[in-house]
């Protein structure tokens, strides 16, 4: 150990940095290779802290620990059966003893798992090209990366509740207050993909807003298109129809607070959506609806086809926090947890878009009914595999 020690203080040297006179910040053997001079080095400033989250052996490598150390005392016919496992600790909690646990984990050789993996998790650094503390974390977090973990086949089965909790039956009036009146509605962020500056209210009030305007512009063609028809559209069953003009009365409550202007892009601006913004949605939804009923599949809410266009605005940080670093239950990775909170509220005040996210799924797995099936590749910036 004494040895490991001496060698570490060699190594932290070579994480010194400092500014050049070109402004930008090395390492000392890049600042010599740049300025070929020593007291330069020394007399050069050092660089502020910021304020970006640090690199840390805890934030690398304890996900993927604590799953070894969960999976090791788990029981072998308790692993993919949520009830056992919750009886078993229900159990080991009310009848065991610390004595217990430390036997368990000792007959599992908790000790050498945790050995290897640490092991492993330090030849990936030292085989890394990244020199410096803030360079590992330029790499492993400041771009969202992270020690992914492998799941099981419980994990999907089991569903959302045990992530994110049960829905609201109540489910406009839910999504209304989710987006309108929870800590985070107000508190603006700006996304990551165009650099648009909003908040969740203004998102809610401006696609609810386009629900309001499509319905009431298509209710007002229906005398002139056919003066003896119902006052619906004839491929429109009555109740479908009576159920999207109260969902249009509903928003239209709150419809005095909607923005006049869409917040802007400042990046990526060729796509702007104030200038690509689909027309006639509903109509085309009708129409889908039609195809789902014919094929005697659900046909989708017209809350659903709000929760989805609103998936694919801004709004999709925010549930993909939820979904990444807000689960109620399994293993969190740090960096995602602390996104989650920047996006969706502190500890305490955590708002877990419940019922939007369930809305949003269940218009997916509706509509998917009408796509072709294929293989689909999902890119992950910046994640590495655990080891197996």
């Amino acid at each position: 150990l004494k040895e490991l020690d001496e060698e570490v203080k060699k190594t932290k040297l070579l994480f010194q940095r400092r500014i050049g006179e070109d402004g930008k910040t090395y390492t000392k053997e890049e600042f010599l290779i740049k300025f070929h001079d020593q007291q330069k080095w020394q007399d050069s400033k050092k660089p502020e802290d910021d304020d970006r989250p640090k690199w840390t052996i805890k934030d690398f490598c304890g996900p993927r620990l604590g799953a070894v150390v969960a999976d090791s005392f788990t029981p072998q016919n308790a692993k993919g059966d949520t009830d056992w496992q919750i009886a078993f600790m229900r159990t080991l909690g009310r009848k065991g003893s610390v004595e217990m646990v430390k036997g368990l984990l000792q007959s599992q050789d908790v000790v050498t798992s945790l050995a290897n993996e640490i092991f492993e998790y330090a030849k990936q650094i030292g085989a890394g090209a990244a020199a410096t503390g803030d360079r590992l974390n330029d790499r492993f977090a400041g771009e969202g990366a992270y020690v992914m973990n492998y799941g099981l086949k419980a994990d999907y089965v089991n569903g959302l509740e045990v992530r994110i909790g049960a829905p609201n039956a109540l489910l406009l009036d839910t999504m209304i207050t989710e987006h309108c009146d929870c800590a985070d509605s107000t508190a603006a962020w700006t996304t990551g993909c165009y650099g648009i500056e909003t908040t969740a209210r203004t998102e809610w009030l401006l696609v609810a807003g386009e629900i309001i305007d499509e319905l009431r512009d298509w209710t007002a063609e229906l005398p002139a298109q056919n003066p003896q028809a119902s006052g619906r559209p004839d491929e429109m069953p009555e109740h479908d129809w009576n159920a999207w003009q109260a969902v249009r009365s509903e928003l239209a409550k709150q419809d005095h607070k909607r923005p006049r202007e869409w917040p802007k892009e400042t990046k990526n601006i060729r796509c702007g959506r104030t200038e690509s913004r689909s027309r006639g949605f509903l109509k085309e939804l009708a129409a889908i609806n039609n195809r789902l009923r014919d094929l005697g599949e659900k046909t989708l809410l017209i809350e659903e086809a709000l929760g989805l266009r609103l998936f694919t605005g801004p709004l999709f940080e925010k549930y993909n926090a939820v979904n990444r670093g807000g689960s109620l239950s399994g293993i969190k990775n740090p960096f995602m947890e602390q996104r989650f909170h920047q996006l969706c509220g502190e500890k305490g005040q955590e708002n877990r878009f419940t019922t939007t996210i369930y809305v949003i799924t269940s218009g997916l797995v509706k509509a998917s009914k009408l796509s072709k099936v294929g293989t689909v590749f999902r890119g992950i910036s910046g994640g590495i595999f655990p080891v197996r």
